[in-house]
């Protein structure tokens, strides 16, 4: 029988973290960075790391270590209160014992969705729904994805290299790398790197890009010499995979800090890509703003306030928006980095056809999970 609420326990222990909750000033740290991350937990990432940069008493080893165990507490928090931990100095010891092999035995089971909302620390209404979609078996899988290290992947710049050419000039730089299975474009980095410090990516031979969005990326049915709009185009990293396809890619953004990064990373990638205002074009994108909840791994402290109401007016107003600057014959492509269907499943524009969509699972694909739509004007 499926277990699920402890389906998202990890399966490795880390003998480190026990070490780590045995000494009292990596406790005290780790509680002060919880609540640093606490403050606004809506910013909990940047926040966090910002303490972390500010705080200049813990070296790299020591931060690591904190790191681990306040995202720790983060992921199991449900648990860790359901176990009877009532502050954060025991959540945080709760989170290293935990790390180290601690699972918990003498709790009893509940009812299947309070136990997987227990064990992947979200809110009912959100367990319930990935349950009832993916059953108690791909639940079980997905909460145990959900709580493991996420992977560093890349995008092969192939206006500049190749994938083997690539590879081999990170090997040269120290960084160890996987070929992906079914994206040309896809590299795994092996162990950890500091990608953003070699020689490879100062020449713009790759960005940092998950798998997910690279697959959409080279799924969509584009041809040289078109014409895209990337409507909410943020840093650019889809533009610039688009625009390696050989299309010309129009990007814009409500952020001017995103657009700026935007322009260096095209500089150094050596793409089509223009920073201007939205129109007629053979297709556009909306990678609409949205929950995250498809990147809870990436980016544990989402699960606070998760929910799938924040935004969704404004989904359905980008794609409407959107569809009117897509020419006769052309394509609206709608997606998201969401896991929820009532921010996928917006009604396709009128005047359009839905003729491809996609949504991946990290347990299934092992990507983030990501929900694309193509809709073609007819």
């Amino acid at each position: 029988m499926t277990d699920l609420l402890r389906s998202a326990l990890p399966a490795e222990i880390d003998e480190a973290l026990l070490g780590a909750i045995e000494r009292d000033w990596i406790v005290k740290q780790a509680v002060d960075g919880l609540a640093e991350a606490r403050r606004a937990p809506s910013f909990a990432t940047v926040n966090l790391a910002r303490w972390f940069r500010k705080n200049r008493s813990l070296g790299s080893r020591d931060r690591r270590l904190v790191a681990d165990l306040v995202h720790g507490v983060i992921r199991h928090e449900a648990l860790l209160l359901r176990a009877g931990a009532r502050d954060s100095e025991a959540l945080v010891k709760g989170a290293g014992a935990i790390a180290a092999g601690e699972r918990y035995e003498s709790l009893d089971a509940h009812t299947p969705a309070e136990d997987f909302a227990t064990a992947l620390n979200v809110p009912g209404p959100v367990a319930g729904e990935w349950l009832e979609t993916l059953g108690v078996e791909g639940a079980a899988a997905l909460a145990a994805c959900m709580n493991r290290r996420p992977p560093v992947d890349i995008r092969v710049n192939t206006l500049k290299t190749d994938r083997p050419s690539l590879q081999a000039s990170l090997k040269e730089e120290g960084v160890e790398t996987t070929l992906g299975d079914e994206i040309e474009t896809h590299l795994e980095v092996i162990g950890r790197a500091n990608l953003l410090n070699t020689q490879a990516f100062r020449d713009g031979l790759f960005e940092v890009q998950d798998r997910s969005s690279q697959a959409m990326c080279a799924a969509l049915p584009l041809s040289p010499g078109m014409t895209v709009v990337d409507l909410c185009a943020g840093a650019g990293g889809k533009s610039l995979a688009l625009a390696a396809r050989g299309v010309m890619v129009r990007a814009t953004d409500v952020r001017s800090r995103a657009l700026d990064e935007l322009k260096k990373r095209t500089r150094r990638a050596g793409a089509s890509v223009v920073v201007e205002q939205p129109s007629q074009a053979d297709m556009v994108l909306v990678d609409a703003p949205c929950s995250g909840s498809g990147r809870l791994r990436r980016n544990p402290a989402i699960r606070w306030g998760l929910t799938d109401q924040r935004h969704l007016r404004t989904q359905a107003e980008l794609m409407l928006e959107a569809s009117d600057f897509v020419r006769p014959g052309g394509m609206l492509v709608y997606a998201t980095c969401s896991l929820f269907s009532r921010e996928n499943e917006h009604p396709t524009p009128p005047g359009f056809k839905a003729t491809a969509s996609q949504t991946l699972w990290p347990h299934i694909d092992g990507s983030d999970g990501f929900y694309w739509r193509v809709m073609t004007r007819v």
